[in-house]
């Protein structure tokens, strides 16, 4: 189900005012047409073993702490250990990195380090409530801000923006945005998204990332997507509280709808963001 028709998509295709989406690497093409088959892991091997930086980065990765110290010594190992999904993720990511890192007008290594974090936590956060697969959670976790370095290649006030939306209680976070720059990053990352043959469920909740509203209009967003959302911006709001920052208000916008579809009281919910804190240190 596709949450955007036609007429919408032209009218979107006009707020990306000028920004160029980057293709999806070959290389990503590929894999992704080998998970389709459900072939032997060694041709997934194969071709990321063909990008030495990236197999390099794979490799560094999977032996970092956050993915338990393996002693791993190939990429066939690795995917063996971790599974595929997982490499899958590794790969996506660091790719996604190369492909929206250059020309930023500010340096992006703690964008693309909490991006990583939430990833990481919306896919165990995922993994506890049981409403939707890890890795599914994952990658919308990656993805859903991927529209920001964009921004910022093309708006050198961007970082303003962003602290105004933040900290904005009345309007949604893409209104500010689009008030300042006549576009937003859900637009920009949702178009990304579709370039990058992401599933449509993860686009349409990279689109509607910021409208908790669209929670409740039928049709609009397919359980799947209203859950991504949700325990993306439940992350997000953990990542904050962990590192002290109180000033964005997305947590107390979307409280309400996250609540419903957990199925949890705020009790219950305050008891999972401890637990989670703890999880995080």
């Amino acid at each position: 189900m596709s949450a955007v028709s036609d007429e919408q998509q032209l009218q979107l295709e006009k707020q990306l005012n000028g920004i160029d989406i980057p293709p999806c690497p070959a290389i990503l093409v590929d894999i992704q047409r080998e998970l389709e088959k459900d072939t032997d892991q060694r041709e997934i091997a194969r071709l990321i073993g063909q990008d030495v930086a990236l197999a390099g980065h794979v490799m560094l990765v999977a032996n970092s702490p956050a993915f338990g110290n393996n002693k791993i010594g190939s990429i066939a190992q690795a995917l063996n250990i971790l599974g595929t999904r997982q490499v899958f993720n590794l790969v996506v990511s660091q790719l996604l990195k190369a492909s929206l890192s250059g020309g930023a007008s500010a340096p992006m290594e703690r964008f693309w380090e909490t991006s990583a974090l939430t990833a990481r936590l919306s896919a165990e956060l995922a993994r506890r409530l049981r409403c939707v697969r890890p890795d599914v959670a994952y990658t919308f976790g990656l993805f859903h801000d991927c529209g920001i370095p964009l921004l910022m290649k093309r708006f050198p006030e961007v970082r303003a923006v962003l602290a105004e939306a933040n900290a904005c209680e009345e309007r949604r976070f893409t209104d500010v945005e689009d008030r300042h720059l006549g576009t937003n990053h859900a637009v920009v990352g949702y178009f990304l998204a579709r370039r990058w043959r992401l599933p449509a469920e993860v686009a349409n909740a990279v689109l509607y990332h910021h409208d908790y509203a669209a929670f409740d209009t039928a049709g609009l967003l397919t359980p799947t997507s209203r859950m991504l959302i949700a325990v993306t911006v439940l992350a997000e709001h953990i990542i904050r509280l962990q590192a002290g920052d109180h000033v964005y208000q997305e947590w107390n916008k979307a409280l309400p709808y996250a609540c419903q579809l957990f199925g949890l009281s705020l009790g219950a919910v305050d008891d999972l963001i401890e637990d989670m804190r703890d999880w995080l240190v």
